[in-house]
């Protein structure tokens, strides 16, 4: 192959990356575990539809586009020069992210969950009402004839229960003077009566009005709550929790080890080291021709069948509906995720002087029918996927994992055969926005995060929001990209050296 710049290739890694911007832009618009919840956020848009259409092909698409850069700087420079790359390109910058974006993030993160209004409680929401502690609304609706020994399901509490459980004396004060039974018992394993529960969640002065009113036997004098065995012990394990979770969220040190979105670097290096391996055990065979052998075909086509194996494993292997790989973002990969994205690595580094039709290279011919791979992916089997991934009988798993596949080497395919069609030649803007992307990638989060927790209480439709979120925060991200990056140091670890044009 001829030493080239392959400015399709180059476009459809740096798409692969602007994708990530819609796609967290997204996640504040339907039920997810997000900083941000939009007001109109539900499942009857879009959106969720529109993440497990992205996520199920992003970042197969990127590692197969890495793993054919990798074999590609591997040939033509040496695994030395390769490694001295990966390390300025790949390492360095991460090591740098954890350092400053990953606590940015964190940050901004814990401000826009913070700053989030309270959740709305309908009217005749009792339940909500006595966990909120609203209790005038709560005597609202006593007043319109709710009854105060209401059974909920699962587990069979009460309103006495619910308000035992978050220790409100005054909603419990309430409760009883309306005529509430004092000691109903539940299946709830937290301790059956509300007294029970009281004690379980280590809640005193409830535990005292509850006894006060009938709801269990008074304590021996001399005898305080806490002396008791068991006393507190939900309390303590909810504390363990939170504790846990705020030295997660909260501790700088913990977030330099937590990866979040940088995840793709960590899991390049790791892959990166694996095809050094192969890479020396290829040179040694043949010192005086580094770099060039060649490997079977079958090799490279068989990544394609043995991705379903580490598919099969995503979700638990199937116990909680997931569309598209799981995410790793601990310094210990998933072997299982790891796996996954090995294959497409895999591939796109054999597919590197691998021969295609007539002799071509196999890069120019590969997904040649792309008007068949992207329809049929998108509009069959993403659908078909999606069907059998959240349906619950015992055989859908494993075919949907089949189908999961599918969708995501036929949108690889797809894409790299419309990206050669439309992109071949370069295109200045075409070729600056494929720069930015690594930057526009490692720097949109926290950008993102404050424009969701900005405009979420918005009186606009949840697509104009999506729009204005994404537009706003790639305009802005491309701006300092072009003020404070691109002919910069930081513009030279990501992207290597560029000279600013003399007028």
């Amino acid at each position: 192959m001829a030493p080239r710049r392959l400015h399709d290739l180059d476009a459809l890694r740096g798409f692969a990356m602007l994708l990530g911007i819609g796609l967290h832009a997204s996640l504040a618009f339907f039920p997810a575990a997000w900083w941000v919840q939009d007001r109109t956020s539900g499942l009857d848009g879009l959106f969720d539809e529109f993440l497990w259409a992205v996520h199920g092909f992003r970042m197969p698409v990127f590692f197969l586009m890495s793993g054919f850069f990798t074999a590609l700087l591997w040939r033509r420079r040496g695994l030395g020069a390769l490694l001295n790359h990966r390390l300025r390109r790949v390492a360095l910058p991460l090591v740098v992210g954890m350092l400053t974006i990953i606590p940015l993030t964190a940050a901004v993160g814990d401000w826009a969950a913070a700053s989030a209004p309270p959740p709305e409680v309908a009217d005749d929401d009792i339940w909500g009402k006595v966990f909120a502690g609203d209790v005038s609304g709560v005597e609202q609706l006593l007043d319109r004839g709710f009854d105060p020994d209401l059974r909920g399901e699962p587990g069979g509490w009460t309103f006495l229960h619910a308000a035992a459980f978050t220790g409100d004396v005054e909603m419990l004060d309430l409760l009883l003077s309306r005529g509430a039974e004092p000691a109903p018992i539940a299946t709830a394993s937290e301790g059956e009566t509300p007294l029970g529960v009281a004690f379980h969640f280590g809640h005193e002065e409830a535990a005292d009005l509850l006894v006060a009113h009938g709801g269990g036997d008074p304590l021996p004098e001399g005898i305080e709550w806490s002396a008791i065995p068991g006393w507190g012990a939900g309390a303590a394990e909810t504390e363990e929790d939170e504790g846990s979770a705020a030295r997660l969220d909260l501790s700088t040190v913990q977030r330099f080890f937590h990866l979040w979105f940088l995840w793709f670097l960590w899991f390049l290096l790791w892959l990166v080291a694996g095809f050094a391996i192969v890479a020396l055990v290829v040179d040694r065979r043949d010192p005086h021709r580094p770099g060039q052998a060649a490997w079977p075909q079958w090799v490279m086509w068989s990544m394609i069948p043995l991705t379903i194996v580490p598919q099969l494993f995503m979700g638990g292997g199937g116990s909680y509906p997931v569309f598209g790989p799981d995410t790793s973002d601990g310094l210990v990969p998933l072997p299982h995720v790891l796996a996954y994205y090995a294959t497409f690595f895999a591939f796109g580094a054999l597919m590197y002087r691998s021969a295609g039709r007539r002799g071509k290279p196999l890069v120019d011919t590969i997904g040649r029918p792309w008007w068949l791979f992207l329809p049929v992916s998108f509009l069959i089997v993403l659908p078909a996927g999606l069907v059998f991934t959240f349906d619950e009988a015992a055989f859908s798993w494993p075919v949907a994992s089949v189908l999961q596949v599918a969708y995501a080497w036929g949108m690889c395919f797809g894409l790299m055969g419309l990206f050669r069609e439309l992109l071949a030649e370069e295109r200045r803007g075409v070729r600056y926005l494929s720069d930015s992307s690594y930057w526009l990638y490692l720097a949109h989060l926290p950008l993102v995060v404050v424009a969701q927790a900005v405009i979420r209480d918005w009186d606009l439709t949840p697509e104009v929001k999506f729009l204005m979120i994404s537009v706003a925060v790639t305009a802005l991200l491309l701006l300092t990209y072009q003020l404070f990056i691109r002919y910069t140091p930081i513009g030279t670890m990501l992207n290597g050296k560029r000279l600013r044009p003399t007028a």
